[in-house]
């Protein structure tokens, strides 16, 4: 599991499938989803999970796992994804912050650090 990023508070890793209890949990509650389509079935989840590692293979990037660094444990996802916008292929910032973390600055501070690594990092402008 490759660590991408850290700051004082968590550090952002690749996920893998042994994450999937916790993705489940997240891709399943209804306030987390609010704005998507549906909740994720545990399938639907693994799905998930493997598209990121897809992602990391070819683009080097994807949605990365957010832990935090004083409990170890994992609040939410954030990382940079391609997406198509008027038929050109734009970077974006995405993330989902599991709903007992909301409120404690996670996606704020995760969606920043992701921002310096795309400018940094990648030398995307």
């Amino acid at each position: 599991m490759k660590i991408v990023l850290e700051t004082n508070r968590f550090f952002l890793r690749e996920i893998c499938l042994a994450d999937l209890d916790f993705v489940v949990e997240m891709l399943s509650h209804p306030e987390v989803m609010r704005y998507y389509p549906k909740l994720y079935s545990r399938e639907e989840a693994q799905a998930w999970v493997e598209r990121q590692m897809t992602r990391y293979e070819k683009d080097g990037h994807g949605l990365w796992l957010v832990v935090e660094r004083e409990s170890e444990q994992p609040v939410g996802q954030v990382g940079l994804l391609l997406q198509e916008v008027d038929g050109a292929q734009e970077f974006e910032i995405g993330y989902l912050i599991h709903r007992p973390y909301w409120r404690r600055g996670f996606a704020t501070e995760a969606a920043l650090s992701a921002r310096q690594y795309a400018f940094e990092t990648l030398g995307l402008n």
